[in-house]
C-alpha cells in the first residue's frame, strides 16, 4: 500500500500598505504585487498573483530554481525563510 505525501506549503512574506484611496500588497521574497480598493482585496489580489506565478514556474520548471534564489529553503513540511519577526522600531530624530 502506498501512502500519499502530503504536499508542501509556501511560506511567504508579505505587507499591505495604503496608497492614496488604495492598499498594495507586496511580498519582497518573490517580489510580486498587487493591490485593492479594501485591504482584504489586495491580500484576495495578491494570493491570486501566487497562484499564477506558481502555475507559470511550475509549467516551465523554474519554480524550485526561483524559490532557492530567493532564500527559500526546505523546512520539511513547507518551504519559506526562516523564521522570523518583524515589528517596527522607533527612533528620535536628532535635534
Amino acid at each position: 500500500m502506498t501512502t500519499k505525501s502530503r504536499p508542501k506549503s509556501l511560506r511567504l512574506t508579505a505587507e499591505v500598505w495604503k496608497e492614496g484611496s488604495m492598499y498594495t500588497a507586496y511580498c519582497r521574497e518573490l517580489d510580486l504585487a498587487s493591490c485593492g480598493r479594501t485591504i482584504e482585496e489586495a491580500w484576495n489580489n495578491l494570493r491570486e498573483v501566487f497562484q499564477i506565478f506558481l502555475k507559470e514556474t511550475s509549467q516551465k520548471g523554474t519554480l524550485k530554481e526561483l524559490l532557492a534564489e530567493a532564500g527559500l529553503m526546505d523546512q520539511g513540511d513547507r518551504i519559506g525563510r526562516p523564521e522570523h519577526f518583524i515589528g517596527h522600531l522607533e527612533l528620535p530624530l536628532p535635534s
